[in-house]
């Protein structure tokens, strides 16, 4: 049963990405980098999109430590922050060397195209549905994640005028897993305008602060949770671990890449960048680590 349920996922899955093509995204691309690592005054830049895994540091940690043991290259690692998409464009345009994302459907059809290359699995992040403490729509923690989904619908229906969830709403990969939930009840919420499903499309950290708010469920990522969890007061985790919450990120460089990112790539496969990786955020959330190595699905 096990085996059929994940078959049949995969099948939705590749429905759902290959329906997104027409899709407009509404999160503007950012073309401005949002961190510099190393040297900012070098000409040699090597220029890396990603949205969700910048804000947690593990960017800035990796890229500090690959430059301590490169420091004969005299090079600056730039971090533009922009959705999944986004980043998987502007590689395909030749405007970054390296895109950090989590769409591996997508990863897999642009290499297949022959417009990047070097599709590697750098670490794991895991999704997590949250939602108020008073928990109105009754989730159990033992739910499946389309179980909690159907929750949330079937509250809904009965409450058409109050807010219950947060969407994203961006094509990010937080809002193609979510749209995927949706699929898996038979449900779309998002092609309709409908109170209940409040559409916020921003970056993780704001959209699960705006669900803290306005104490409504949404989808986040681990990470994301963990370093915002300071700043929530009405949010608790109900729904976390399994394949069907798995976010993997996956790395992209350019069709004929450039010896640093080529570099850059083989230090983060490494076992030195896969040991940082595993240990992140330990030190500072009661050992909770924000992501999984890229050979580990659970933590």
């Amino acid at each position: 049963m096990k085996i059929i349920n994940l078959l049949f996922f995969v099948m939705i899955s590749v429905f759902l990405y290959s329906f997104q093509d027409n899709q407009t995204q509404s999160v503007k691309t950012s073309d401005i980098p949002k961190e510099v690592y190393g040297d900012k005054n070098t000409s040699k830049k090597l220029k890396l999109s990603n949205g969700g895994a910048g804000p947690t540091g593990i960017l800035k940690e990796l890229a500090n430590d690959y430059l301590s043991i490169h420091k004969d290259t005299n090079i600056a690692i730039e971090w533009y922050q922009n959705i999944s998409l986004n980043s998987l464009n502007l590689l395909k345009e030749k405007k970054v060397d390296i895109a950090l994302i989590y769409e591996p459907i997508e990863a897999k059809k642009a290499m297949n195209e022959g417009l990047v290359s070097n599709l590697s699995t750098i670490f794991n992040d895991h999704f997590i549905i949250v939602g108020p403490k008073n928990n109105f729509v009754k989730l159990n923690k033992n739910d499946s994640p389309a179980n909690s989904f159907a929750k949330i619908y079937n509250y809904s229906e009965k409450n058409p005028g109050k807010k219950v969830f947060l969407s994203r709403n961006d094509f990010s990969g937080t809002n193609e897993k979510e749209r995927l939930l949706w699929k898996l009840i038979h449900k779309e919420p998002y092609s309709e305008n409908l109170e209940w499903y409040f559409k916020f499309s921003v970056f993780p950290e704001d959209a699960l602060l705006k669900a803290d708010s306005e104490n409504i469920y949404t989808i986040t990522d681990w990470g994301t949770w963990l370093k915002a969890s300071h700043k929530l007061k009405n949010l608790i985790v109900y729904i976390k671990g399994g394949y069907e919450l798995l976010n993997p990120c996956v790395a992209l460089l350019q069709q004929n890449p450039s010896t640093e990112s080529i570099e850059f790539l083989k230090y983060l496969k490494s076992d030195r960048s896969q040991k940082i990786i595993k240990n992140f955020g330990k030190d500072k959330y009661n050992g909770s680590a924000f992501f999984t190595e890229a050979n580990q699905i659970d933590f």
